[in-house]
């Protein structure tokens, strides 16, 4: 009878050992999601940068680039050619 208690207390004590490394490699990585969540909810996550001077080009010079955005959304859309294989629907 003492023979299974000591085997019992053996099997135990083996299998909170074998389960540490897995159990520590969780507490590592343990939060990382609720983080990553938790800064895609920030609306403006560039605001820290928001009161220093942007270096690149100057207005006078960025300007024509910008007439050149600016056109891109004046142009009517065209319309896309559909197909139908009448197989769902009407």
């Amino acid at each position: 009878m003492n023979l299974w208690i000591l085997v019992l207390v053996a099997v135990f004590v083996c299998s909170g050992c074998a389960k540490f490394e897995e159990a520590n490699f969780v507490d590592q990585e343990f939060g990382q999601a609720q983080m990553e969540s938790w800064d895609k909810m920030i609306a403006n996550p560039d605001g820290r940068y928001a009161d220093k001077d942007p270096e690149g080009l100057d207005g006078i010079h960025a300007e024509p680039a910008m007439s050149v955005y600016n056109k891109s959304f004046s142009k009517e859309p065209t319309a896309a050619k559909i197909i139908k294989f009448g197989i769902v629907g009407d």
